[in-house]
């Protein structure tokens, strides 16, 4: 269809530079507004998706996160701002999008994917767009489309790099040709964990974006068959071709390995249920509620004085001890041990003193290194790791060891220990 009838007159005006463009043109853009794209995730990666699926005039959007906006998301998920803070993520987003397309359709999910809802979530899409950052709900989002036979563009970020693909079983490659099986539980680090420069998402999620409208365009070559690799590092892309396992058995059941891999935290902060009907714009900045507790912009956190993991924005548990009050029990002699989890080349960086050195891969398979577990005084074992995270994981395997063992998470490990 490539009469103009469809469009606004604001439309036409927004869109014009998409109508001159040769290869693309009215109809490759009546294609877009009156296509439906599915996209799980309103963070690092959803922030260009969005945005500009949103702004190329896609018609309908249903975006899919359960999650709320905190200071800590702002780096690298742009959608999002300071006025946004404690707002769900889908709204704020939503109120991004609508201020670049007012004419656009959007559902907002605040809930996690899961395999009981999700064939039901991406039943209408004429594509998926996969931007989550856990394993579990990629492999969730990835068997939902083979069954459901949903083309779905995926995309990865860690530290300095990530991956762009498009996976559509019969017609090419899935997810599970390239992964077959969803790793162990921290096997791969999180993004918490291991960090990730905040400009990636902004490439990775601008390519995903692209992938998306070229297939739903027709235009140009697709990535189905191939995965593009991104380092920020050297400024360099390749790419690995991707062929369907011929021996590979097709996916029947949601997510059936990835029980205990942690996709949603149900200790973390969830958006209240969106409304029946499209949200609204968000609120004024000035309207926007903001914690008590919160403190001034330029008021500096004291690093001894903290509640919270600065590294990853978890609240400070029953079981963890502050770098001061780990220094202050040293000081008192009332300390049953100190283990760094971290790896050896870690250790010989930098360590607090009177650690002993036992990695966590290590620890999985045997604690004997650990003293202190069975001390009578009831002095604690406190652990640690590069920020509190590997050291939790530790804490976790020792306390079903060891149920009466004292045992204490070092919040921020040794990289917030450094700074007292």
């Amino acid at each position: 269809m490539n009469d103009l009838s469809q469009f606004s007159r604001s439309q036409m005006e927004r869109f014009q530079r998409h109508f001159s463009l040769d290869g693309f043109g009215i109809g490759a853009q009546a294609k877009l507004l009156n296509s439906r794209v599915v996209v799980i995730g309103a963070g690092g990666l959803g922030a260009p998706i969005l945005t500009y699926l949103a702004a190329a005039g896609v018609g309908t959007i249903e975006v899919i996160d359960h999650d709320v906006v905190d200071r800590s998301n702002l780096h690298r998920q742009v959608i999002h701002s300071e006025a946004s803070i404690g707002e769900p993520k889908t709204a704020s987003a939503a109120a991004v999008m609508r201020g670049l397309h007012p004419e656009i359709v959007i559902h907002e999910h605040r809930e996690p994917i899961t395999a009981a809802n999700a064939l039901e979530l991406i039943n209408e899409a004429d594509i998926v767009v996969d931007g989550s950052d856990n394993f579990a709900t990629r492999y969730v989002v990835a068997d939902a489309c083979e069954i459901a036979d949903k083309p779905m563009v995926s995309g990865s970020i860690l530290r300095f790099a990530g991956q762009v693909s498009l996976f559509w079983a019969g017609h090419g490659p899935a997810y599970r040709d390239l992964y077959p099986e969803a790793p162990d539980a921290g096997e791969v680090p999180t993004c918490a964990q291991a960090g990730v420069l905040g400009v990636l998402p902004g490439v990775i999620g601008s390519i995903m974006a692209t992938e998306t409208i070229k297939f739903l365009t027709g235009i140009g070559e697709t990535l189905l068959g191939r995965v593009l690799i991104y380092d920020a590092l050297d400024a360099s892309f390749r790419e690995i071709s991707l062929h369907p396992d011929p021996e590979r058995v097709p996916v029947t059941s949601i997510g059936a390995d990835v029980a205990g891999l942690g996709g949603f935290s149900e200790d973390a902060p969830a958006a209240a249920a969106a409304p029946a009907a499209p949200a609204p714009a968000a609120p004024a900045p000035d309207a926007v509620e903001q914690p008590e507790s919160e403190p001034a912009a330029d008021q500096p956190a004291d690093v001894e004085d903290l509640d919270f993991n600065p590294f990853t924005g978890d609240p400070k548990l029953e079981d963890e001890l502050t770098p001061k009050e780990l220094r202050a029990l040293i000081d008192a002699g009332a300390i049953g041990g100190i283990v760094d989890v971290r790896e050896p080349w870690e250790h010989q960086m930098g360590t607090i003193e009177g650690a002993v050195n036992v990695p966590l891969r290590d620890l999985w398979a045997d604690d004997a290194g650990v003293s202190g577990l069975e001390d009578d005084a009831g002095r604690p074992v406190v652990l640690y790791c590069k920020i509190g995270v590997r050291s939790r994981q530790a804490l976790k395997v020792l306390r079903q060891r060891h149920p009466q063992a004292q045992l204490r998470n070092l919040i921020g490990g040794y990289e917030l220990y450094r700074q007292l």
